[in-house]
C-alpha cells in the first residue's frame, strides 16, 4: 500500500474537516461587510424618502389648514348674510306688496 491508500487517522480527517469549514467561514464573513454596506445604503436612501416624506407631510398639512380657515370664513359670512336676509326680507315684501 502506498501513503494515497492508506487510511488517514480520524484526528487528520476531524482536522482537515475543520479547516475546510473555516475556510468557508472565512469566505462568508469576507462577503458580509458588501451586504451591511448595501443596507446601510439602502437605509440612507429610505430616510432621505422619509425626509421628504415629511416635508410634503408638513406642507399638506398647511394647505389644509388654510382651506379650513377660509371654509370657516366663508360658512361664517353666508351664516350672517342669511340671518340679515332673515330679517330685511319680511320688511322689503311689506314695503313692496302692502
Amino acid at each position: 500500500m502506498n501513503t494515497r491508500t492508506l487510511p488517514r487517522p480520524k484526528v487528520e480527517i476531524r482536522l482537515a474537516l475543520l479547516e475546510q469549514r473555516l475556510d468557508a467561514l472565512a469566505s462568508h464573513n469576507e462577503s458580509v461587510p458588501g451586504r451591511v454596506t448595501r443596507l446601510e445604503g439602502e437605509f440612507e436612501h429610505m430616510a432621505t424618502q422619509l425626509t421628504a416624506l415629511n416635508d410634503g407631510q408638513r406642507q399638506l398639512t398647511a394647505t389644509v389648514a388654510d382651506l379650513g380657515t377660509k371654509v370657516t370664513r366663508m360658512i361664517a359670512v353666508l351664516t350672517v348674510l342669511g340671518v340679515v336676509a332673515q330679517l330685511v326680507a319680511p320688511a322689503l315684501l311689506r314695503m313692496v306688496f302692502p
